[in-house]
């Protein structure tokens, strides 16, 4: 990357324009080389030095100088393309190329730094040449193998990583660690296609499957979802090779690899999915882009929802994510970007439990992007080796995204999940983001309650193993459609779960047939648009009772009578009728109002079904009292308070994390001021947060309830705190927050 203002597109860094990873060097241990690289279940054990990166920037060769001033651990550069043919068969790099990679890797080596190569993962045009078969072949026509490899053109050199070229790869990525002392690698790339029909393919699905591949590209087809399941583990067994050769070459060597369908709005949105969500867990360290512009919700709750799913799909482990510094609008522009937002953004990543990644090609923003990696490294004690504080985890469920909701993921998947979101978030509780692969009796027993927000494609095993988690005594809250298909989104003719919700399937309410008639000086303003948006209407009615007991609640709905927005599934009587909270009329509804929330004990456990969905409400139309019933729902259906609460005003977001110490153990809870003062000032369809000002707060209360801190402090300014006791509850008074602070109790 040259020194300039100009910042490089992902294609000018694949193509040789640049851009490194540098990571503080710790000493290799025999005992690290010597263990197992993959863990019980299959996941990546990264290396020990990996625990300790806070701190990713992208550079120029020329950049290490300034990188190392700020303590930058990580960055990324692209300085050569694959070559052909392999050292081993007389190839290798060229003369020039091989001295630039030992002067770069000696740089950083000597700066402290070690170096992740991002390497683009497309053979070059002689490759290609010799093996024009090795190319994907998105149909059986043969047109693939045809087109002329051009250098200016990556379309025309898209090789299938199932076949020969990824085992091709991975020995150019063995080659160079063995040769250069290179640290590790990244791909922006290097995903699966839609579909394949090279002959590596069309042979590993025969033997595999005992059957021809799909025909096409098509989601409503049972069998091509099953071809992108399988696809996703073939792509997982290359990712296993390759970190079996480059570690067997040196243990700690990493993959810091850009993920997609992991935290970046849009990539949720990514449908057939390129990647399983799994395959994040064999990247040592993924990364993120995080645009947190109008197009990816960045007004929302969205950025602090992808910073921590990341870390998630990750197992737990550190992320990174890379905050765009991109101002608002149709074009995109870099020239004019506040430093209060751009300094918010990188302390809400780190705050959510990840690494921050940060370029330094951002023009005008070499010095501040610096300062930022300080600030970072100021913080950076109490944001590594660590795990989310548990108590309620949150399913986000990929089955359910690529396998029910793909004809609408932004209105079948994202808004439930991203309603629960926000409902912890504003009401600071501790939500730990869990997977597929987590919802086992073992994984979900360390939390004392499972929130399912129309997980509606859940396969056998989890259902069984969601029934024995509530049995055993833990708490479920469930909306909607969930547990209706199997995980890969084959209807069920009931509930997976019916006997665990206490109610049957019965199907959707349908639209009425009448339309409202509206107030004459309302109607004047609406056209056709306002009617296709004005479905899911019903009316909710309660009466006071044990979870609905709730004085914030009875603010907010003082008749216990409201008018609902959103998804519902009509559902039969539960056996008992004292076990039904809430009932739901749906608009046009003639017959008897029907069960809308039911809340009763199965075994040890206790269980919240809502066939309203005000979870997916309180993202897409909410009100405060959606909010407060949902939040209600989770404390009942828990049996107890969360280990930390909170007393704060809804701007302030949180996040709880645990973390072995030098005398046992802590928690971290996370206070980050997302006040926007001129929020809500411009036009609603595009407004996003560029913050300009802090205004601090007052008066936070931060309370321990499962804990006993022997001592408190306020990071990074590390003001001791006085602990008041309140019974076994023990409170701290925050210092005004200003931006991003830290409550660390020692335990």
């Amino acid at each position: 990357m040259p020194d300039s203002d100009h910042r490089p597109s992902r294609r000018e860094l694949l193509s040789g324009a640049a851009g490194v990873v540098a990571v503080a060097s710790i000493p290799s241990s025999s005992e690290a080389a010597q263990a197992d690289i993959f863990t019980d279940d299959g996941a990546i054990r990264p290396p020990a030095w990996v625990r300790g990166v806070t701190r990713m920037t992208f550079l120029s060769p020329s950049q290490l100088d300034m990188a190392a001033s700020a303590c930058v651990q990580v960055a990324h550069t692209n300085l050569i393309w694959p070559y052909y043919p392999l050292r081993r068969d007389g190839g290798g790099l060229g003369a020039a190329d091989t001295k630039a990679m030992h002067n770069l890797c000696d740089k950083c080596h000597t700066k402290g730094m070690r170096l992740v190569l991002g390497l683009p993962p497309f053979p070059n045009v002689a490759l290609v040449s010799a093996h024009p078969d090795w190319r994907v072949h998105g149909d059986r026509t043969g047109a693939a193998a045809k087109v002329t490899p051009r250098d200016d053109d990556l379309g025309t050199r898209i090789a299938c990583n199932l076949g020969p070229w990824g085992d091709y790869m991975i020995d150019v990525c063995a080659e160079m660690v063995a040769d250069f002392g290179v640290d590790g690698y990244s791909f922006d790339g290097n995903y699966h296609p839609p579909i394949c029909y090279c002959s590596a393919c069309e042979a590993a699905w025969r033997a595999d499957m005992k059957r021809e591949l799909p025909v096409r590209v098509n989601l409503d087809d049972v069998a091509y979802r099953e071809y992108l399941v399988w696809r996703g583990e073939r792509l997982e067994d290359h990712y296993r090779r390759l970190q079996t050769r480059i570690k067997a070459a040196n243990r700690d060597a990493v993959l810091m690899s850009w993920t997609v369908n992991a935290g970046r709005y849009g990539h949720f949105l990514t449908s057939p999915r390129v990647m399983s969500t799994r395959m994040n867990r064999l990247f040592d360290l993924p990364m993120q882009e995080w645009w947190l512009d109008e197009t990816n919700q960045g007004a929302s709750v969205v950025p602090s929802f992808g910073a921590a799913y990341v870390r998630a799909v990750a197992g737990d482990r550190t992320a990174a994510s890379e905050p765009y510094l991109m101002t608002r609008g149709n074009p995109y522009g870099t020239d004019s970007f506040p430093q209060h937002e751009r300094r918010a953004r990188c302390l809400l990543a780190a705050m959510s439990g990840g690494a921050l990644a940060e370029s330094l090609g951002w023009p005008g923003h070499k010095a501040g992007v610096l300062d930022d990696f300080r600030a970072i490294g100021r913080i950076a004690p109490f944001l590594t080796n660590t795990k989310t504080l548990p108590w309620a985890a949150l399913l986000v469920s990929e089955q359910t995204r690529q396998f029910y909701a793909y004809r609408d993921i932004a209105e079948w998947f994202l808004p439930p999940l991203l309603g629960v979101w926000r409902a912890a978030l504003e009401e600071h509780l501790p939500v730990t983001i869990v997977n597929d692969w987590d919802v086992t009796r073992e994984s979900l027993a360390r939390h004392d309650v499972l929130i399912l927000p129309n997980a509606a494609a859940l396969s056998d095993a989890q259902v069984a193993a969601v029934r024995e988690y509530a049995r055993g005594g833990g708490g479920v809250v469930a909306t909607c459609e969930t547990s209706l298909c199997d995980e890969l989104g084959r209807p069920r003719r009931d509930f997976g779960l019916a006997d665990m919700f206490g109610v049957s399937y019965q199907g959707r309410p349908g639209n009425p047939v009448k339309r409202e008639k509206l107030d004459a000086n309302f109607a004047i303003t609406i056209d056709e648009n306002y009617w296709r948006q004005r479905v899911g209407v019903a009316t909710l009615q309660w009466s006071p009772g044990e979870l609905t007991r709730d004085p914030r609640l009875d603010e907010l709905v003082p008749s216990h009578s409201t008018i609902f927005r959103g998804p519902q599934a009509l559902v039969s009587e539960p056996a008992s009728l004292g076990d039904v909270v809430v009932r739901l009329k749906p608009e046009g509804w003639t017959g008897a109002p029907l069960p809308g929330m039911v809340a009763h004990v199965f075994g040890k456990g206790r269980v919240v079904y809502l066939a309203a969905g005000i979870d997916a409400a309180l993202w897409s139309y909410a009100y405060p009292w959606q909010r407060r019933l949902l939040v209600r729902a989770i404390e009942w259906a828990s049996r107890r308070p969360a280990p930390v609460t909170i007393k704060a005003p809804m701007c302030v977001q949180a996040a709880c994390f645990e973390q072995p110490s030098a005398t046992g153990h802590r928690l971290i809870v996370h206070l980050f001021n997302g006040l926007n003062t001129a929020g809500g000032h411009g036009s609603p369809a595009a407004d996003v947060p560029l913050r300009e000002e802090t205004i601090p707060i007052h008066g936070i209360e931060v309370r321990f309830h499962s804990h006993a801190p022997r001592v408190v402090t306020f990071e990074p300014d590390r003001t001791p705190l006085p602990i008041r006791r309140e019974g076994t509850t023990s409170v701290v008074t925050v210092p005004p927050l200003a931006l991003h602070g830290m409550i660390v109790a020692q335990l």
